[in-house]
């Protein structure tokens, strides 16, 4: 008898994971939207030094977002792993 889906390692991650990602996509709407109110009439040496470190910013969070895919396999494979590891000790192998 296998464990129930809901309580494998590989499972509880790659839900976590989506609820992540979903937040993360909550997060880029509310930028888009903060980001086409902002007024285009502000002008100046500190609206532009305001709008470089806004940018640069962005940019950051955008990269950060940009690697969760990647981190998001590596993690639910390592779970998966370690599911098997698990399973392997209880069924008295290993």
């Amino acid at each position: 008898m296998g464990i129930p889906q809901e309580d494998r390692l590989d499972y509880a991650c790659r839900q976590d994971m989506n609820a992540i990602e979903s937040a993360a996509n909550e997060i880029r709407t509310a930028i888009r939207n903060v980001e086409s109110m902002m007024p285009k009439t502000w002008i100046g040496k500190k609206a532009d030094n305001w709008r470089t470190d806004h940018d640069g910013r962005m940019k950051r969070l955008k990269t950060l977002f940009d690697s969760f895919p990647a981190e998001e396999n590596r993690l639910v494979e390592k779970a998966r792993q370690d599911q098997a590891k698990m399973n392997q000790k209880m069924h008295g192998g290993g």
